[in-house]
């Protein structure tokens, strides 16, 4: 049973475990290197700042914290979803589709949500584009690499 649940300082720690773990292995598959993430993915005054200032549930799977989603709120109708993380055992089990499921019913006023991702992060692209988000814009990172951070927007009453 996958739950959803607003998360809390004594939460921090289990998932930066989860956040560390889930970016690393991304960064050892995608670009060969032992670690990485997005800035602060490993900074557990990072994660306490944005469980107390936005919206931070934890993904609970049997009672168990298996990852996080961070939102922030961009005006009232209008919402990012800054990060989304199940760890690696978890994954394609279909739980970021009920991440973004369970957004879209608990902040039922958003009528836009944005996001972004890198360009190597074909999965994340997948797992978008299936949820109804479209690619509006790129910021290239890196030229020596081709890295790009691709910028997703979807339109709810659309």
């Amino acid at each position: 049973m996958i739950n959803f649940i607003r998360a809390k300082i004594e939460d921090a720690e289990t998932l930066l475990e989860k956040q560390i773990k889930t970016f690393d292995e991304d960064t050892r598959q995608t670009f060969d290197r032992p670690a990485g993430g997005p800035p602060g993915y490993d900074s557990l005054d990072v994660l306490h700042q944005e469980i107390t200032e936005n919206m931070y549930f934890k993904i609970m799977k049997n009672d168990k914290i298996i990852g996080g989603i961070h939102v922030t709120d961009m005006d009232s109708d209008h919402y990012n979803l800054t990060r989304i993380y199940v760890e690696p055992e978890e994954q394609n089990n279909g739980i970021g589709q009920k991440a973004i499921n369970f957004l879209e019913e608990e902040f039922s006023q958003v009528v836009k949500w944005s996001l972004d991702t890198p360009s190597v992060a074909k999965r994340n692209h997948h797992l978008y584009e299936k949820m109804g988000y479209r690619k509006v814009n790129e910021m290239i990172l890196d030229k020596a690499t081709s890295l790009s951070l691709f910028f997703y927007e979807k339109d709810i009453n659309q």
